[in-house]
Formats: C-alpha cells, sequence, structure tokens
C-alpha cells in the first residue's frame, strides 16, 4: 500500500512540476535539466502503481 501511495504522489508531483516548468521557466537556465527530473518522476511513479489488486480470501 505504501507503495502504491508513493508511485501515485509521485505521478502527480511529476505532473504538476512539468506543467509549471513548461509554463513558467522557459527562460530559466535549469529548464531542460528540471523537465527531465519531473519527467523520470512521472515514469518512475507510473512503475511504482501496481496493476492488479490482491485477492482478499474470505473464509
Amino acid at each position: 500500500m505504501v507503495r502504491q501511495g508513493l508511485g501515485i504522489s509521485m505521478v502527480i508531483l511529476g505532473a504538476i512540476v512539468m506543467i509549471i516548468n513548461i509554463s513558467f521557466l522557459r527562460t530559466n537556465d535549469y529548464y531542460d535539466a528540471i523537465r527531465v527530473l519531473s519527467f523520470v518522476m512521472f515514469m518512475v511513479g507510473i512503475f511504482l502503481i501496481p496493476r492488479y489488486a490482491k485477492a482478499k480470501k474470505n473464509i
């Protein structure tokens, strides 16, 4: 559960940073570095979110 929460927060944070970077920081010297780091954070977050739910055993 912690892994899923971490993945979701990384995806949301990465997307927000990408939007802010593209909108406001184009003239900044660190534009490319921030863009790459936010994209990496977004992609790692996607891979941390599990694709399935564990089956619950009802006995």
